[in-house]
């Protein structure tokens, strides 16, 4: 039911009518054309969802084009339900009102979360991935946009996010993104959640985060660096970047995983699997190139918010 490529696969078998079929992106969702002159194609504008698509089709089947419209336009409706163009609606701020909201997803009235996964590729089978894996009618899994949203109730939200990146890739060896929100009420507040493990994401991505699954309260610092007004980065940019610039990739893992383990050297040394010497050494390198000593809580919050900004910036 879940598997749109393989419906395609079957109706382009049985029919015998080999076709393409394509995002407004150019994502290729399916193509069956072997080997057909592009001059001899036809496209067809037609919307999966609240996306829109095209269909290239020989020339030759150019009679077909109606009915096979049709179909993939139908059978998407029912694999995607009406159920996610609520949540869609919800998502873009239009007018949901609460009987329709309960009466479509009673889930909702409960304490709920929202997943975000981010891919660069590869969506529609992670999508397939995740629905295997959660194959419940209190849990909505959808594409919105750029991402794979999946809404529901869960107990246990971190070990959900690792298990769906682990589940991805091992499938389809496809690295992601994940981030969860939680939540309690109606439209607005799924609106809010998704706004929030959106940016959750742009924070993992332009800080360049070696770890890839986050929730509100792993990313506060970011959050606080992100907010901060253009003329304040650019101060700090200009008087840390030719530092930053200098360090080579030993240097800039230290100073990562020396800020993620909250400046506690023990733990640092252990996590970079190198000698507890090894890395006060490598912190006085870093006193003496910069002039910041980042074992002092003051030097190390003004080293790191302009260590963030330099790879903001870099980005």
């Amino acid at each position: 039911m879940y598997n749109f490529k393989d419906y395609l696969a079957r109706l382009s078998e049985n029919s015998g009518v080999e076709f393409k079929l394509s995002l407004d992106d150019n994502t290729i969702l399916f193509n069956s054309i072997i080997s057909v002159d592009g001059a001899l194609l036809l496209e067809k504008e037609l919307w999966l969802g609240a996306q829109k698509a095209k269909l290239a089709i020989s020339k030759s089947f150019e009679m077909c084009i109606p009915l096979l419209k049709y179909s993939i336009e139908t059978k998407y409706r029912e694999i995607f339900s009406m159920r996610e163009q609520l949540v869609i609606n919800m998502l873009e701020g239009k007018g949901v009102s609460s009987e329709s909201l309960y009466n479509a997803l009673p889930f909702l009235s409960n304490r709920c979360t929202l997943f975000l996964i981010s891919l660069n590729k590869n969506r529609y089978d992670a999508l397939n991935v995740i629905k295997e894996s959660y194959d419940d009618e209190n849990i909505i899994s959808m594409i919105y946009k750029d991402h794979i949203v999946i809404l529901g109730n869960f107990e246990d939200e971190l070990e959900h996010a690792n298990s769906m990146k682990d589940s991805i890739l091992s499938d389809i060896y496809t690295k992601c993104y994940i981030s969860y929100s939680s939540f309690s009420g109606g439209a607005d507040d799924i609106k809010n959640a998704f706004n929030d493990a959106s940016l959750y994401i742009t924070l993992s991505k332009k800080y360049d985060l070696k770890e890839t699954v986050h929730d509100s309260d792993k990313l506060i610092l970011e959050k606080v660096i992100y907010n901060i007004n253009d003329n304040m980065k650019e101060e700090l940019f200009a008087k840390f970047k030719d530092k930053f610039s200098k360090f080579d990739s030993e240097i800039i893992s230290t100073i990562e995983e020396f800020a993620n383990c909250g400046l506690n050297i023990s733990e640092a040394a252990k996590k970079l699997y190198i000698h507890r010497n090894t890395l006060i050494y490598r912190l006085d390198k870093i006193y003496k190139d910069s002039g910041y000593d980042i074992r002092n809580f003051k030097e190390a919050s003004i080293f790191i918010i302009a260590f963030f900004i330099w790879k903001e910036r870099r980005a």
